[in-house]
């Protein structure tokens, strides 16, 4: 799959499902290292995908984890090089996330603050939280971490903890939902509408990336 440029796909209806790995857990503190955006048609089929390394200016944290090291962040552009790009990307999507609202956008929201940019009204965009849908919907409460709730589906994946093999999952598990429970018991139809109302300030397709390393 080539990455999905939003000259082809922006404003089309459907879903960007994020996942970053981050310096550590604090939004006000911890920088992204890693950026994946995964565009998913509203029929569920993947329509193209964008990730990238980026640069936060200070040790990549726990590699451990998410196994990026600091040689692998040389040359990555700043999140202030891709945000117009993530813009167009997410611009008319419902955004999908494994705990999104408190996570994913919140460090992105972070990211934008320290740039000075207002392209990313993320507190504004329709979400669809798959932590919440496992909670709440399938029962899983403690057990709602990405790895059980896709256990819950059968869903296995490579690339644990890299953003773009999370955020396939992540998009996988999605589908598995909506397949489970339904679009319009998820409230859907309705987070696609309210999603295409929206046109994000900002959107660039240019971009710059750094792929993380095959292992």
């Amino acid at each position: 799959m080539t990455a999905a440029g939003p000259e082809e796909l922006a404003g089309e209806a459907g879903f960007a499902v994020i996942d970053v790995e981050t310096t550590g857990f604090s939004p006000g503190r911890d920088r992204i290292v890693e950026l994946a955006v995964v565009l998913v048609g509203v029929d569920g089929r993947e329509q193209g995908a964008f990730a990238t390394l980026l640069d936060p200016g200070c040790d990549p944290g726990p590699t451990h984890v998410h196994g990026i090291t600091p040689g692998q962040l040389v040359g990555a552009p700043t999140f202030d090089e891709v945000q117009p790009y993530l813009a167009a990307l997410l611009s008319g999507r419902v955004v999908v996330g494994h705990n999104v609202a408190r996570f994913d956008l919140a460090f992105v929201r972070e990211e934008c603050r320290r740039t000075g940019g207002d392209a990313l009204v993320v507190g504004e965009v329709p979400l669809v939280d798959t932590m919440t849908v496992g909670r709440d919907r399938l029962g899983l409460y403690g057990r709602a971490k990405l790895v059980d709730c896709c256990d819950h589906f059968g869903i296995t994946w490579e690339d644990h903890h890299s953003a773009l093999g999370d955020a396939r999952a992540t998009a996988s598990l999605c589908a598995a939902m909506r397949g489970t429970i339904g679009d319009s018991s998820l409230g859907i139809p309705d987070l696609l509408v309210r999603a295409q109302a929206i046109r994000w300030p900002g959107a660039d397709p240019g971009r710059r990336v750094v792929a993380r390393p095959r292992a």
